[in-house]
């Protein structure tokens, strides 16, 4: 549940935003095989807006391989671009999937809407 501290663990939060020329998903919490079919159709959504696609990962507590699947399954369809910084954890399965280099990753959501 949320409370003013943001989510807890198990949570997970999703905003969406829309901004000239852009959409922006926003996830706060846990992005895991719990919370795959909610985060699924949000991004069957947001990926209706159309080519530019931004991923606020910045307030993720923990990112499961699911996430990454989304991730990789969005970037079939749109230019996903990644607001961090990102958890250490997540990085790591990034790199370790040898993925990085396939998103670009902004250091704030400030970069990412100025670019």
């Amino acid at each position: 549940m949320d409370d003013a501290a943001g989510p807890a663990p198990r949570d997970l939060r999703i905003t969406h935003t829309v901004h000239p020329g852009a959409y922006l998903l926003t996830l706060s919490g846990t992005a895991d095989a719990h919370t795959s079919e909610r985060l699924e159709e949000d991004f069957v959504y947001a990926a209706a807006y159309g080519p530019r696609l931004l991923v606020d990962l910045s307030a993720l507590v923990s990112g499961g391989a699911t996430l990454l699947g989304l991730l990789l399954h969005a970037r079939r369809f749109n230019d996903i671009e990644l607001v961090g910084p990102l958890i250490p954890a997540f990085q790591r399965r990034l790199d370790t999937a040898g993925v990085t280099t396939w998103f670009t990753l902004h250091p704030t959501l400030t970069a990412a809407l100025t670019r």
